[in-house]
């Protein structure tokens, strides 16, 4: 529009016609009223934003941002948001937020990567009336989101193998030897475990939990040294924090104590929700470690070997997997024998 009206100054500049100057002075007109427009659109709005206070890892997730218009008459039209990932794109829209009212606009994230994430800033803009100019405010705040590492479905026999206890169990391939109730199917599931008959009364697959012998009681140890002989090593630990929250997450749900121990922190046994909530935070925010500090995990296992608690290591470097290279010769559990083929 600014195009125009510069051609029409010219024309109007040379011709002396007055008709131009009439047409000039109507465009220059819009190019103002919109600019005013548009910048009492956006006056007198507030905004706010709800986020989760946790997702994990790959889901796709709502930010929920609330727009209050405060001013006493007019409404707020055409009102749009851009969530500072996508340049351009609209995010949300709002046709007419009216006086004294709010509007609540939902946006959506993806949670692609592990830890504290930083929510990104919003732009909020209007083009009314005319669409001329548009208008721009950018909302910052401090809203934090924490990403779990991912939870998938795994099978737990491996755990039962593991050495550590002070009671051992006899070595079985299912999930334990010792039956404890009843339970919906999950993907995973040893199929021998199916109680056919009871699956065919409600109309669901069961199957019997069984216990892994006379020990439910199992602290993780996870591995955090860095491998600098694996060029891919930040995707491999990525893989050995997921394997070992969807193990722990699987084991409080069939009614486990659960431990955690890292080189920097760590997290006695414990039981149900909360437990899994402790663990799944702990292993959100952990990192690698460049140097060979592992003085907790040696410590810890050095205390635990004469309990009644099964022992398991995770690491990153498949050199260590299914030999005896953890914390005090403890045995690193493989991941083949836990992933799903």
């Amino acid at each position: 529009m600014a195009i125009i009206a510069a051609l029409l100054l010219v024309s109007a500049w040379n011709t002396g016609e007055n008709l131009l100057y009439i047409v000039l002075g109507g465009v220059l007109s819009l190019l103002v009223l919109s600019g005013v427009l548009a910048r009492a659109n956006l006056a007198g709005l507030s905004f706010d934003r709800e986020a989760p206070h946790a997702v994990f890892r790959g889901d796709t997730f709502l930010v929920h941002a609330t727009v209050r218009n405060h001013k006493r008459f007019l409404p707020s039209v055409s009102v749009r948001i851009e969530d500072g990932v996508r340049d351009g794109e609209t995010a949300a829209f709002a046709l007419k937020i009216p006086a004294r009212s709010a509007v609540q606009l939902d946006v959506e994230h993806e949670a692609a990567r592990r830890g504290v994430m930083m929510l990104p800033d919003y732009t909020v803009a209007s083009a009314f009336p005319f669409g001329f100019s548009e208008r721009r405010r950018i909302l910052r705040d401090t809203r934090e989101v924490l990403v779990y590492p991912r939870v998938r479905s795994l099978r737990t026999a491996a755990v039962e193998r593991m050495p550590g206890a002070r009671l051992m169990p006899q070595r079985r391939t299912n999930d334990g030897d010792e039956y404890m109730s009843l339970r919906e199917y999950v993907p995973g599931d040893d199929l021998r475990l199916i109680a056919w008959r009871i699956s065919a009364r409600v109309g669901t697959w069961m199957v019997r939990e069984m216990g892994l012998g006379n020990v439910r009681s199992v602290v993780f140890f996870l591995d955090t040294a860095r491998a600098a002989h694996l060029p891919d090593f930040e995707e491999r630990f990525e893989e050995a924090v997921e394997i070992t929250a969807s193990i722990a997450v699987t084991l409080l749900n069939r009614q486990y104590s659960v431990g955690l121990v890292l080189d920097d922190a760590q997290l006695p046994l414990g039981k149900g929700s909360h437990q899994e909530r402790r663990i799944l935070e702990l292993l959100a925010c952990v990192q690698p470690d460049d140097g060979e500090n592992g003085a907790r995990l040696a410590n810890e296992a050095r205390r635990l070997q004469g309990e009644p608690v099964r022992l398991v290591c995770v690491s990153a470097d498949p050199e260590k997997w299914g030999r005896d290279a953890g914390p005090e010769g403890m045995r690193v559990l493989e991941p083949e024998d836990v992933l799903h083929a």
